[in-house]
């Protein structure tokens, strides 16, 4: 699914490059590049937060993401500490965790330490203008000769497994699905889920956003809507919000979406009619000079668009 394959690869590429490239730069600046991680994907436990007897079993089936959480751990030593000082810091909470893990955990991020000034001093000199794909297939391949395949899926499996979901959906696009009923998408659908996820599938489905359930159903969805009136779609889509949000939720839903395309409508005419109205000042005052067509064009701006 297209929509949101891509702000996943954006947010990867933000912990790449967080990892990478933005060391002792001002402290509003990192914790910029850092924002969005609490939601985005799914919502995790955080490791500082841990009582687990093995964080690693849970980091196992996705409780925990370790990938992410590192980079959440680093925005929090954003301006209180130099990259020395916040990775030290990140050694004595991972002291401070109960349970029988905190040497293997501190092993893998000595191991991680090891791997980032390995991939800055290696990166390729078109790295910036790779896309953000490229970038991506290139880091997942440096990972796992840095690492080897069973650290690597330890740290990034849970990513990877999303990223792969979301590939899979993008599939289910082509005509080889679209033909299908969309009771048999949805059931091929969730058995794809089911062996993608593997080891996170359950954790998945208890912590899975809501908006995101709705999205992939609405898109499994699509063949058949496209079918349909607009009468019908509405009603197609209220039952699915109503579905994941509840019918109050749903209701509010459909007024802002109501709202939103009347003000759409509008802004539209607006600009139709400014436009139009352009073209006839323009042609009925070919003589004048380019500032008094850019006054006069001015004037038209400001009554029909008031700005």
């Amino acid at each position: 699914m297209k929509k949101y394959l891509a702000p996943i690869l954006i947010i990867i590429t933000a912990i790449l490059v967080y990892f990478i490239f933005i060391k002792g730069e001002d402290p509003k600046t990192k914790k910029q590049a850092a924002q969005g991680i609490e939601r985005f994907p799914y919502p995790t436990d955080r490791l500082a937060e841990s009582q687990a007897d093995y964080i690693m079993a849970d980091i196992q089936v996705g409780r925990i993401d370790l990938a992410i959480e590192l980079v959440k751990l680093r925005r929090d030593c954003a301006g209180e500490t130099d990259e020395a000082g916040c990775n030290e810091r990140i050694k004595q909470l991972i002291n401070r965790l109960p349970g029988k893990d905190k040497q293997k955990l501190l092993d893998i991020f000595d191991q991680y330490l090891q791997f980032e000034a390995k991939t800055r001093q290696n990166l390729p000199e078109n790295f910036a203008s790779l896309s953000q794909v490229e970038k991506y297939q290139l880091m997942k391949k440096a990972r796992r000769d840095f690492f080897g395949e069973d650290t690597a899926r330890l740290i990034f499996g849970l990513e990877e497994a999303r990223i792969a979901l979301q590939e899979e959906q993008v599939k289910f696009n082509s005509p080889e699905y679209t033909r299908l009923p969309v009771e048999e998408r949805m059931r091929l659908y969730a058995e794809r889920k089911k062996e993608i996820l593997g080891p996170y599938y359950q954790t998945t489905l208890e912590r899975e956003p809501a908006d995101m359930k709705y999205g992939t159903e609405l898109q499994l969805h699509q063949t058949e809507m496209a079918k349909m009136s607009e009468a019908e779609r509405n009603k197609a889509t209220q039952e699915l919000r109503v579905k994941y949000f509840g019918e109050q939720m749903a209701n509010r839903m459909a007024e802002d979406e109501a709202r939103h395309n009347k003000a759409f409508a509008e802004g539209n005419a607006k600009m139709d009619q400014f436009l139009a109205a352009e073209r006839e000042y323009l042609n009925k005052n070919q003589n004048l000079t380019e500032e008094q067509r850019r006054a006069g064009i001015e004037d038209i701006r400001k009554r029909i668009l008031g700005k």
